[in-house]
């Protein structure tokens, strides 16, 4: 039993590597949100907030153009994927369950955010998008890779093989703990100006890594991205039944 346990821990394993990291709806869905955050930023580029924004843009793009190269399944011949990952018949499920933790985050720090226009609004709708293409995507892939190469004695197990369940065990090595905590930590840095208090910044710190370990945990880019996207219309829709 426990070798089956790892054969099919294996065959998953593969299948992740064999596919490309963009499902369709992330992907188009990335370049709609590159684009806003694009010209949002040039509108505005004298300010602080269309500076953020073309920030925001080229973590984007960043994702598009090199999270599929990074993973190993960049085409040569297109910049866009030759086939697109499938979505994830749990796809539902995945996002439900992050999108309920960060939400809750969120209910105990009592974050109210300051919205003073319409661009605005829509600046912080889109940017979950472009955050996790880069923070998430970029910044944690590389780890995988060295996650999948390392030695017994660089892993930790998770939680071990349920014979009783048949839930496989779950290993996680060294170099992808780091990638999720780093990943965080950058996140929550890159907030600071937007935030720009300590209790708020924690409360990004310990969204980012939540976020992060969900994508190790799945390898399912488009649910982290949905969770995040809707967290931030929740937040914008916040504003709005508070001021008018």
């Amino acid at each position: 039993m426990r070798c089956i346990s790892k054969l099919n821990k294996k065959n998953k394993s593969d299948q992740y590597w064999k596919e490309s990291v963009h499902t369709q709806l992330s992907y188009w869905f990335g370049v709609m949100a590159v684009g806003i955050q694009f010209v949002l930023g040039f509108r505005h580029i004298t300010i602080l907030f269309g500076q953020l924004n073309i920030l925001e843009g080229f973590f984007g793009l960043s994702g598009l153009l090199l999270l599929d190269l990074i993973h190993g399944k960049k085409s040569k011949k297109k910049i866009y994927p030759e086939k697109f990952k499938k979505i994830h018949p749990n796809l539902f499920y995945r996002f439900a369950i992050t999108f309920g933790v960060i939400a809750l985050i969120q209910f105990i720090f009592q974050i109210v955010p300051l919205i003073t226009s319409t661009e605005m609004a829509l600046a912080i709708v889109f940017a979950p998008v472009c955050e996790e293409y880069f923070f998430r995507g970029i910044l944690m892939e590389p780890t995988f890779r060295l996650g999948r190469n390392a030695k017994p004695d660089q892993k930790f197990t998770v939680w071990r093989y349920n014979p009783k369940k048949r839930k496989p065990a779950k290993e996680m090595s060294y170099a992808e703990l780091g990638g999720i905590l780093l990943s965080g930590v950058l996140f929550a840095g890159f907030h600071v100006n937007y935030y720009g208090q300590p209790r708020l910044i924690g409360m990004v710190l310990v969204g980012g890594w939540w976020l992060g370990l969900v994508y190790f945990w799945n390898k399912d880019l488009t649910a982290v991205i949905l969770a995040h996207f809707l967290l931030n219309i929740f937040f914008v829709a916040q504003f709005y039944q508070v001021f008018l």
